[in-house]
């Protein structure tokens, strides 16, 4: 897995949310009325935190991908080759690498190549993109 940015936020969220979690059963445990009224408040924002994470799981999940440039050397005339150059994508699959084709480098930059990919990675994955 990369280290992208929705990981990092998915990481701290999910700290944070610990730590709510923590303090929510120590106010339980307290029969004071303000610490009721305080443990309402923090278990929806535990249930709010836990559907961000969720969200951000799906979103790291797309982000997690390479897209890198390869050139192919073609024979097109005895004795002259020629350089071509694609963009191709790869992701984790389980134990797999998925390497899929994107694009020639002259029709796409490297940010179109990466939207493109991304798409492709959540129709792979079944997600919408």
């Amino acid at each position: 897995m990369h280290t992208t940015e929705s990981r990092k936020m998915l990481k701290d969220l999910k700290k944070m949310t610990g730590i709510e979690m923590m303090v929510l059963e120590n106010l339980t445990l307290l029969d004071i009325v303000e610490a009721r009224d305080l443990a309402i408040k923090l278990e929806r924002s535990i249930i709010e935190k836990k559907d961000a994470i969720r969200v951000l799981k799906v979103q790291a999940r797309l982000e997690d991908l390479s897209v890198y440039c390869v050139k192919m050397e073609k024979v097109v005339r005895k004795g002259k080759t020629k350089i071509y150059t694609y963009w191709y994508a790869s992701w984790r699959d389980g134990r797999k690498v998925k390497n899929v084709y994107i694009g020639s480098t002259n029709n796409l930059s490297y940010i179109e190549a990466l939207a493109k990919a991304r798409r492709l990675k959540a129709t792979f994955l079944g997600l919408e993109a």
